[in-house]
Formats: structure tokens, sequence, C-alpha cells
């Protein structure tokens, strides 16, 4: 969870991460532990093309590397081609806004790299105003509703939270996986799994607590 007043956590950020570590402890690491398994079971089992022919082909952002894409973010990026190349019909979203002041937004960086390499500019739609995946969800919801075949691309780690994610916005689309298998990194499973976690805590107090507002944002 995210403020809107400019601020990356604000307050209610911030409570709920208090609260997710709370749960971490009190659980004696179980909690964290149970959504790094999930991680991986979707990490190991992610399919590298969608299941049915989709409208749009999404393509999550990553932070930029001396202004241009890292290598995390090129790999989703050539799924993204590859999958533009199988599906000629599909439109191609580019999710991702700016993360440090004066650079460029994650979309427009992907959307030179892609036609770069030759696919056409007037299939490509950017989202640049989000700043992390919550928002980049949120904000595609806004810009193109929760209709329609669509095809969500991003890193194996990563997927079970962005679906996770997507689900609460009401969106169902296809994971795709970025790289052609998966490859063991802890210190970024470890992360991924508590960062799954603190979502489903703060979704899980939202519900009890009865807040509208931390709801809003992610659903």
């Amino acid at each position: 969870m995210t403020a809107r007043d400019g601020s990356f956590f604000g307050r209610d950020g911030m409570i709920t991460l208090v609260a997710a570590l709370a749960v971490m402890v009190l659980t004696l690491g179980v909690a964290p532990a149970a959504a790094t398994f999930v991680v991986v079971r979707r990490a190991w089992r992610a399919p590298v093309e969608p299941l049915a022919p989709p409208q749009r082909i999404l393509v999550l952002g990553h932070r930029l590397q001396d202004g241009g894409p890292s290598a995390v973010f090129e790999q989703r990026l050539g799924r993204a081609a590859l999958l533009a190349g199988q599906y000629p019909r599909a439109a191609v979203v580019l999710l991702g806004g700016r993360t440090a002041p004066g650079q460029r937004a994650e979309a427009e960086v992907g959307r030179d790299w892609l036609v770069g390499r030759g696919l056409d500019p007037a299939r490509i739609t950017l989202e640049t105003q989000s700043r992390h995946t919550l928002e980049n969800l949120s904000n595609h919801r806004a810009l193109h509703g929760a209709g329609g075949a669509e095809a969500l691309v991003t890193s194996r780690f990563h997927l079970h939270r962005a679906l996770l994610m997507a689900g609460g916005f009401g969106l169902s689309p296809m994971g795709v996986a970025a790289e052609d298998r998966p490859r063991l990194e802890p210190v970024r499973l470890l992360g991924e799994g508590f960062r799954v976690q603190w979502y489903v805590t703060g979704r899980w107090m939202a519900r009890v607590l009865g807040r509208q507002a931390w709801m809003a944002r992610i659903s």
C-alpha cells in the first residue's frame, strides 16, 4: 500500500508493514515461509506463452539502470516482443512511471527498446504514472477496464504477487514468465515472499477494520 500524497509508503503503508513484521514474528517465520513457497511454486510452473490468444500483452516495468532498461526489464521486453510476433493483433501495454527524479518513465524506455527491435509503435500503449506493481495494475484498470483477454508478462518470482494484486482489482490476466526457466536467487526470493505476506496482511487488515481508503487502493 502506498500514499497518494507523493510519499512512497505513506502512513497506511507503514502501518501494514509493521503489522506484516508482527505477523512474521508471531508465526516464527511461518507466514513469510508459506508465502515464499507459493512464490516458488508459481515460478516453477509459469508458462512462457499465454493459454489463449491475448487481446493485450501487459508488461510490468522495472527500475531503470543508467537511464536504460535493466537486465530484468530487458527479459520482460524480450518476452513481450516474442508474444507480439506470435499474436499480431494484440496490443502491447507497457506499465511503469518515473521512479527517480529527472528520469524517463520506464514505459517510455521500454517503448523505445521494442520499437528499436521492429515493433510497430502504433501497437504500443503507455502507462507512465505508476511507481510500483500495485499502481501499475490500478492505473491499467482505470485506462483499459477489466475486460478482454490479457497476458501479463513479468519475472518468474514476481509473477505470483503480480497476479494476486491483479485479482484484487478484478483483473484476470494470463501470467507469462519473462525468463525461459527459473533461476534460484535466495535473497530476492525471500524478499518477494515477504512482499506477498505484506500485501495479504494489508488486505486482511483493510477488510477486518473496514478501512475503505485502504481497500480503494488495492481493489
